[in-house]
C-alpha cells in the first residue's frame, strides 16, 4: 500500500503552498492539488469526489485542506466517512505538510496523522513571545 496526497483549498492557496513544498522538499508525484473555486471550478462536491475516485482505492490518501469547517473541508469529510481510507487534516501549514511528507512511508497514516495533530512544533508560534526576555545579540535567529 502507498500514500497519495490531496492539497485542498480555497481559491490558489493550495497550489502556492505545493510550490513552497517543492522548492524544499522537491517535486513529488504522488502530491494532487485542488483549487477550488477558481477558474471555473466552482463544483469542489464533484471535483473532491472525482479526484478522489480517480486514485487507486488500496491507496491512502492523506487530504489536507485550508479551513476546518469550510466549504472545501466540508466536501472532502462526507468522502472520509464513505471511504475508509481517507485520511483528513485542516487547517494545514507548510511545517505540517513538510513533516508529512519526510515521514516514515511505512509508518501507519492513522497513527501518524495523530500524532502530527499533537506535535506542538507544527502550531503556530506567536513570535513576540517566543523572544522575550531572549538576548537577541547573542541569539542566531
Amino acid at each position: 500500500m502507498s500514500r497519495k496526497y490531496v492539497i485542498a483549498s480555497h481559491a490558489h492557496f493550495a497550489a502556492g503552498i505545493y510550490e513552497s513544498l517543492c522548492l524544499l522538499a522537491g517535486e513529488r508525484d504522488d502530491v494532487y492539488i485542488l483549487n477550488a473555486f477558481v477558474d471555473g471550478n466552482d463544483d469542489i462536491a464533484l471535483a473532491a469526489v472525482e479526484l478522489v475516485d480517480s486514485l487507486p482505492c488500496t491507496d491512502d490518501v492523506v487530504v489536507c485542506t485550508d479551513l476546518f469547517g469550510g466549504s472545501v473541508n466540508n466536501e472532502f469529510t462526507k468522502l472520509m466517512l464513505s471511504r475508509l481510507n481517507v485520511y483528513l487534516m485542516s487547517n494545514m501549514n507548510l511545517p505540517l505538510l513538510l513533516t508529512l511528507f519526510f515521514a516514515d512511508a511505512e509508518e501507519d497514516t492513522d497513527a501518524l496523522l495523530r500524532k502530527l495533530a499533537h506535535d506542538d512544533s507544527l502550531h503556530p508560534v506567536y513570535c513576540n513571545d517566543a523572544v522575550s526576555g531572549v538576548d537577541t545579540e547573542d541569539e542566531d535567529f
